[in-house]
């Protein structure tokens, strides 16, 4: 194949040209469908020469692990060792790819082909949305996080005793890698476990979806802006102890990935939400936005969470 053919190449272009190529290698949709996305992930997040550069590096093993771990610790919220080794196998079979007699000339790919079927982003479907979320529960790492989760809120579900609290926080705060001990000196442990322990009506309020709770454990003692943290706190009580899904969490993937499903949405706009502790509107908008894509599975927002993560961290 002719590698500087392919680093010519528009990113939707040889998307479509490795997909086609993946069809080929008798492996499953699952797989084509994760690997169209992942493998380019140091393009997404990074830029079109550090995907090359580090395809293309003489000692790849080292060069392609260095820039992925780089690019995982800025803009992935799950554990960067665990994610690296995924990746970089991702980069592997590209490499075989590259190294194939492909008979496809690149050059002809249609345009209308790739606007029709082939996106930065998956599409919201149902299907992708499943599809994603049960990548996620099969994972060896996020599944087994989320088992633990769901043990302990269930085993201490209430909040009328502050070390329960703080427990829960400690939990939430390292499955998610929320960074809560980078603020310590602003907000400790004891502040925002007390925050919580006081709002009145907590578990009534949770068990409903109140969104307001969000804005009050983010807001908390007005040391620091909370807000991400919240929406997961009170997400997985309202999911795994409640059985309901009134919640969708905000993090920087959400953020960052929202407005290329909203037309007229911006990252600005989204982040003024997180300012204006104005949780109810950024619902909303996720809300909506899974009704008018007709999405109404079960556990839509939870599931839908996974989605973006998955398939954009």
């Amino acid at each position: 194949m002719d590698i500087n053919k392919m680093k010519a190449l528009p990113y939707d272009e040889l998307r479509v040209l490795y997909r086609n190529f993946l069809h080929s290698q008798n492996i499953s949709k699952a797989t084509i469908n994760t690997a169209s996305v992942d493998t380019f992930y140091l393009w997404r997040k990074g830029s079109k020469d550090l995907f090359w550069n580090a395809v293309n590096a003489t000692d790849f093993e080292t060069e392609a692990k260095k820039a992925l771990i780089k690019a995982l610790s800025e803009y992935s919220t799950g554990n960067v060792n665990s994610l690296v080794s995924g990746y970089l196998s991702h980069l592997r079979r590209f490499r075989l790819f590259l190294a194939s007699d492909v008979k496809s000339d690149p050059f002809l790919i249609k345009q209308g082909e790739i606007e029709k079927s082939e996106q930065k982003y998956l599409p919201i479907t149902e299907e992708n949305i499943e599809e994603q979320h049960k990548f996620v529960e099969a994972s060896s790492n996020y599944g087994k996080e989320g088992l633990i989760i769901h043990d302990v809120l269930n085993a201490f579900p209430l909040h009328n005793d502050l070390n329960t609290i703080a427990m829960k926080i400690a939990v939430i705060d390292v499955t998610n890698s929320t960074h809560l001990s980078q603020y310590k000196s602003k907000l400790s442990l004891y502040d925002l476990a007390k925050v919580i322990l006081e709002i009145p009506n907590f578990d009534e309020r949770l068990a409903k979806g109140d969104p307001e709770l969000v804005n009050i454990i983010a807001r908390n003692i007005g040391a620091v802006n909370m807000f991400s943290f919240a929406s997961k706190y009170c997400t997985y009580h309202n999911v795994e102890v409640y059985r309901r899904d009134d919640y969708s969490i905000f993090d920087g993937i959400v953020k960052n990935t929202l407005p290329y499903y909203i037309p007229g949405l911006t990252v600005n706009k989204i982040d003024k939400w997180r300012v204006n502790l104005d949780y109810k509107s950024f619902n909303e908008c996720v809300g909506n936005l899974l009704d008018e894509h007709n999405i109404h599975i079960p556990f839509r927002r939870r599931k839908f969470d996974h989605f973006l993560w998955y398939a954009n961290r």
